[in-house]
């Protein structure tokens, strides 16, 4: 008896329980209508009229209530138009039919928005949240997501976190935008109506879109005033008769405006989606022929996608300038029509360099219509776009498209390379190394996107590895806080710059160690040539940043190819230390000059003997911080220029505040030893230097990533250049390898051959003249005794012999 009188309840309350839900109800609704619709082609006109009550007849109980007190208006619409439907359908009227299915599903729609904004703004989180089911969302796209703030906000509401007026806002402003993003879609599906004759299809759209309209005129007062609301409501009433009047009303209002941070990773990724219609453009052509379809419809996607982003800011640009706002919009619409010819020939397309210019046209506009903020480079907007396009590369994985998911995989990691990865490996390229190996081949115990689409991978199996690679995405996003990343930017270039520094210091020091007394006026050429060396350094740095500049769309590959340069100097200066014994020979050869120099001044040649001074002080400065700025290019596309010439500002006034600290002392320091240690600290920079360039060669992809189970902190990769793979480490050793093998070639070279060719001329007793050999241990190997006796020690000028 229980159980009978259960089931009875139960069957008694299923439908108020299936009325009690708004989006249900809804659902109800319009299924009958456009079962109304259906019928009314293949039935006739009872079925339609018999579908319409069944909808009429859903229209009742909770969800009509809750619309009649938050909306009367709505719901008075809904009601009439419901009757409309019931009308047109028995009159056969399909034109009319659609129009009443559009309006009453838009003001369902508009009701909706009411309870759901009055519920949120008095604090009742569960209420708005089954409301909030019955909504619309901005069309995602690949370059746009459905909005979840609404969801969150609520969430975040139930949960005490935040007030009534502060989640209305988010709720609001959620909803605003995606209603407008709507409506912008059914205008155009108007015209579609027009163009194609499809009466049942504009009318629908037409009156759909008038009652979306009603749910932003309030806010659309609040902008333009209470006249431009009429003037357009007028336009959206008389649709689709007055299409133009109601586009236009529209351009350039946003119904919820973005927060300056938002607007500026919005204008963001506009400028982002510009710049890649012209690369993908090039890539799809080749003179006026198409030779690559895809890339034509990546260059289409972009555009499209920056369409969106203009549209989004227009509002903003416009009231700031409006004159370039208008170049901005026609640059961007021919645009479209540069791409669009592409798309739809394989002959006599417009070539890169038409698209190129369209699109800087475009650039140049925006830019300087835009404030400064929206213009600085952020990753926010990166980090949106790898998203979008790994969700892309998921889909056309499970579409079985793994062509296209390949080339969405590419986009992704074009969309971390040029922008988050450039600032993650100046300090933590550890992890940098990790998002890399989850996009090509294998990090963190996980197979690589590119291996997991060459195999054809299954979904899940990519899925896994994209779970892997959101986590890795995150902690970069996280780890790029402009503190730490400035702090240890900093503390490298003024590394470098003193490293390098110091050696030029020592060098100068040798040179005047011997200056003292009459000869102290000698120093002035040569402090003052050092001087302008310094000055030459910093215009060779201003050059080379300009020069990078322009070339800074290659990206890793033009970092690749600057250490490849560094590791060049590098190795030439290894050479100089153990071949020509460096810390010896490098500094009589600058003695030797100096002599000369003297010597025309005994003859009378004082300005002779100035410039030659002047000349070997610009010299000996400028080699080193020609070196510096090579060194310092690396880190500078890595990390940007202004923490970069902080921490050299710092590094050069640690080497001032040595340089006087050696001067006053320089007749008691060991220069030797200390030149000996600088010859060390390049060898060690040379091992450190080709681990950093072979994993940016790995980066680029031009050599292979075979990672080593191995977890590693993140500081050897910061400071030793040490990567968990086989090439990097291999790399690293080979270098190792060569600095230790030239240390003992130059031993066999300038000490061991040279002793051993004197004992045996003394064992067949013959004689030659003395020939000195400098050892590195800093003592004179002389032919014939086989004596030996010190080179360094003493002054400088008289005691260093290199015959």
């Amino acid at each position: 008896m229980r159980l009978a009188l259960a089931l009875l309840a139960a069957l008694i309350l299923a439908p108020a329980a299936h009325a009690a839900e708004p989006w249900k109800a809804a659902g109800t609704i319009n299924d009958g209508l456009f079962a109304a619709q259906t019928e009314l082609v293949l039935s006739g006109p009872d079925t339609a009229a018999k579908a319409v009550n069944r909808a009429r007849g859903a229209y009742g109980g909770t969800l009509a209530a809750a619309i009649e007190r938050a909306d009367p208006d709505a719901d008075e619409a809904i009601t009439e138009h419901l009757r409309a439907a019931a009308r047109a359908a028995r009159r056969d009227d399909a034109t009319a039919l659609a129009a009443a299915r559009g309006a009453v599903r838009a003001a369902v729609l508009r009701g909706a928005y009411a309870v759901t904004t009055q519920a949120t703004a008095r604090g009742d989180a569960a209420t708005a949240r089954r409301w909030l089911l019955l909504r619309e969302f901005r069309t995602a796209t690949r370059f746009t997501r459905p909005g979840a703030q609404a969801t969150l906000a609520l969430d975040q509401l139930a949960r005490g976190k935040i007030d009534g007026r502060t989640a209305n806002q988010a709720v609001t402003k959620d909803l605003l935008d995606a209603y407008q993003a709507r409506l912008r879609e059914l205008l155009a599906d108007v015209r579609r109506g027009i163009e194609q004759d499809l009466p049942a299809r504009r009318a629908e759209a037409a009156e759909q879109a008038a009652w979306y309209f009603s749910i932003l005129a309030t806010r659309y007062e609040q902008d333009r005033g209470a006249a431009a609301r009429r003037a357009a409501e007028a336009a959206f009433a008389g649709l689709p008769d007055t299409l133009d009047r109601a586009e236009a009303a529209l351009v350039g209002f946003t119904a919820a405006p973005f927060t300056p941070q938002e607007a500026a990773r919005r204008a963001q990724q506009l400028l982002q989606f510009l710049e890649l219609v012209p690369v993908e453009y090039g890539r799809g052509v080749k003179d006026t022929n198409v030779t690559r379809d895809f890339e034509i419809q990546e260059a289409v996607a972009f555009r499209t996608g920056a369409v969106g982003a203009f549209a989004d800011l227009r509002d903003q640009l416009a009231k700031r300038d409006p004159a370039r706002t208008k170049v901005a919009a026609d640059a961007i619409g021919e645009l479209g029509k540069l791409v669009e010819q592409a798309n739809r020939s394989k002959t006599g397309v417009p070539t890169h360099e038409q698209v190129e210019r369209v699109e800087l046209r475009a650039e140049t506009a925006l830019k300087a219509a835009m404030p400064k903020a929206w213009t600085e480079e952020t990753d926010e907007s990166d980090y949106d776009l790898i998203a979008l396009t790994l969700d892309r590369m998921e889909a056309a994985v499970g579409a079985g498209q793994y062509r296209q998911a390949e080339q969405a995989r590419l986009e992704a990691y074009a969309f971390f390379e040029f922008g988050p990865e450039r600032r993650l490996r100046s300090f933590d390229p550890g992890l940098a190394l990790d998002v890399e190996g989850l996009i090509w081949f294998g990090a963190a115990g996980q197979d690589g996107l590119a291996t997991q689409i060459a195999e054809r991978a299954p979904r899940r199996a990519i899925r896994e590895t994209r779970l892997a690679l959101d986590t890795k995405l995150a902690d970069s996003a996280a780890t790029l806080g402009d503190s730490a990343n400035k702090a240890t930017v900093v503390t490298n270039s003024a590394i470098i710059v003193f490293r390098e520094g110091l050696e030029g210091v020592l060098i100068l020091a040798a040179i005047t160690a011997s200056m003292v007394g009459m000869r102290r006026r000698l120093r002035r050429p040569v402090f003052i040539g050092a001087l302008a060396g310094l000055g030459v350094s910093i215009v060779t740095w201003i050059l080379a940043q300009t020069l990078l500049q322009s070339l800074e769309r290659y990206g890793e590959k033009l970092e690749a190819v600057v250490g490849l340069v560094a590791i060049g100097v590098l190795l030439l200066i290894t050479n100089w230390f153990f071949h020509k014994v460096y810390w010896s020979e490098w500094i009589a050869k600058f003695h030797r000059q100096r002599k000369r120099y003297e010597k025309l001044e005994r003859q009378g040649f004082i300005s002779a003997q100035a410039i030659g001074l002047f000349v070997l002080g610009l010299t000996s400065v400028y080699r080193e911080g020609f070196e510096t700025v090579l060194f310092l290019q690396s880190l500078q596309l890595s990390a940007g220029t202004a923490a970069v010439v902080e921490g050299a500002s710092l590094g050069l006034a640690l080497t001032f505040a040595v340089g006087g600290v050696t001067f006053f002392l320089q007749r008691k320091l060991p220069y030797k030893k200390m030149l000996i240690v600088t010859g060390v600290f390049i060898g060690f920079v040379l091992v450190v230097m080709v681990g950093q360039t072979a994993r940016t060669m790995q980066g680029t992809g031009w050599i292979p990533i075979t990672p080593i189970d191995v977890s590693l902190p993140y500081w050897p990769g910061l400071w030793l250049g040490v990567y968990p793979t086989v090439e990097t480490i291999g790399a690293q050793l080979a270098a190792a390898a060569f600095v230790i093998g030239s240390y003992f070639l130059a031993q066999e070279m300038k000490v061991k051959r040279p002793r051993r060719r004197s004992m045996r001329q003394r064992a067949g007793g013959t004689s030659e003249p003395e020939r000195t050999a400098v050892t590195p241990d800093g003592q004179a190997a002389v032919g014939g005794d086989g004596q030996r006796e010190p080179v360094l020690g003493g002054d400088p000028a008289d005691q260093v012999r290199v015959e």
